[in-house]
């Protein structure tokens, strides 16, 4: 019985010690992800950006080739 309970107490005070080191490393981790999303983000907006920029180009582009074709 008493393996038993040594071995439950041992469990209990890794598992703490685990948890209480995972709560220090979580902040900078966190930090570190979300800037990852940011810059992500970033990324993607610019790049739907020069997209709708170029689309708008493009557009503006056949519309007055039309137009003067037309004239």
């Amino acid at each position: 019985m008493m393996r038993l309970a040594a071995g439950l107490t041992a469990s209990g005070i890794i598992g703490f010690l685990l948890l209480e080191a995972l709560k220090i490393l979580m902040v900078p981790v966190t930090a570190w992800f979300m800037g990852l999303l940011a810059l992500a983000l970033k990324i993607v907006l610019l790049a739907a950006g020069v997209a709708a920029a170029l689309g708008m180009g493009v557009f503006v582009y056949r519309r007055s080739k039309k137009a003067q074709a037309e004239a």
